[in-house]
């Protein structure tokens, strides 16, 4: 669980507050050695649906491609669908690696692609930013995370300005 410092002190996770950030350290090794394992705060159905929702978004801007007829829409798109998926992949394998289980269940079904290029991208930016706070909060995981909030920043700025 993260460690943050709050008016009245640091916590780790909920407990505390505690006099020193290393106290609140202390507390979270203790928990760790007794047997304490993260995995059961994570919420893997909506993990399943972020996931999910990142790697359907590789096929509808795979379709954009092919229905647009702007040049730099077409090379912007093929560049967030090329790189969307490994991205996905890596943050999956990091969850599943951190916390030492599978991630389950994934939804199965999607809306169409039919939205504009640029609206759907900024929508799913702002779903990456909306819900990375419900995901588990280790800075590996989270850097994954900014791998992907990065590829989407540089898709709209492409498909904004690149006209």
């Amino acid at each position: 669980m993260p460690i943050s410092k709050k008016a009245d002190g640091w916590y780790w996770g909920s407990k505390g507050p505690f006099a020193s950030k290393q106290k609140a350290i202390q507390v979270g090794q203790a928990a760790h050695a007794s047997g304490f394992k993260e995995e059961s705060l994570m919420d893997n159905q909506l993990i399943g649906t972020f996931v999910s929702t990142l790697l359907h978004s590789a096929t509808l801007t795979h379709l954009m491609h092919f229905k647009t007829t702007s040049y730099s829409q077409h090379v912007a798109l093929a560049a967030y669908y090329d790189a969307i998926p490994e991205l996905v992949d890596g943050l999956v394998e990091s969850i599943q690696g951190a916390y030492e289980t599978i991630i389950e269940p994934y939804p199965s079904m999607f809306r169409t692609g039919d939205a504009e290029p640029l609206a759907y991208l900024i929508s799913l930016r702002n779903y990456v930013r909306d819900y990375r706070g419900e995901m588990p909060q280790d800075s590996e995981i989270q850097n994954e995370i900014d791998s992907i909030a990065t590829l989407l920043n540089q898709t709209v700025y492409k498909l904004k300005f690149l006209k």
